[in-house]
């Protein structure tokens, strides 16, 4: 499903007032190449009162999915030794192995440039503190994994539903 876009105080057909110059998104039609070249295509007008705010619709491009074979042996190795460590069952180790896929593509001390998230799970500030030593156990595969396996048990209570929050926001 496409997004729509809109510019705007939006206060027809009971939708909620945005403030002017914000961008909000909502379900919608067409891409945004599409509506910038209309857009382009179409006469100004002088704005005046009662002027209908311009809607833009477009379709954010799919996310695709990392495979889990990028995963390093090294680090797949330090997964499963957190995982014993931390005592989750063997059947978690798909999905955690998917999540290290799509957050660091299973690099050791991965760093996000415009924000707090690192390590194998990208665990942000706040969550630093899962990891065995905190910030410390940046640079150790194994104990990044546990931190991450930490943050999905207390969140999610499995890494299969963690998972599941993934696949349905791309991020979790």
């Amino acid at each position: 499903m496409a997004d729509q876009v809109l510019i705007g105080p939006v206060a027809a057909s009971g939708q909620r007032a945005e403030q002017p110059g914000r961008v909000s998104w909502r379900p919608g039609g067409r891409t945004f190449h599409q509506v910038l070249a209309t857009s382009l295509r179409a006469p100004r007008t002088a704005g005046a009162a009662g002027a209908q705010p311009a809607v833009l619709r477009a379709t954010p491009p799919a996310r695709r999915e990392n495979p889990v074979s990028m995963i390093p042996p090294q680090t797949d190795a330090a997964l499963q030794q957190a995982m014993a460590l931390e005592g989750v069952p063997d059947a978690w180790q798909s999905g955690l192995r998917f999540i290290m896929a799509q957050e660091s593509g299973g690099r050791v001390d991965a760093k996000n440039p415009v924000h707090s998230a690192r390590g194998l799970f990208q665990l942000t500030a706040v969550h630093y503190r899962l990891n065995p030593n905190g910030v410390r156990s940046f640079g150790n595969a194994v104990e990044e994994a546990q931190g991450g396996i930490r943050y999905i048990r207390q969140r999610y209570g499995t890494a299969d539903q963690a998972v599941a929050f993934w696949r349905q926001h791309h991020w979790y």
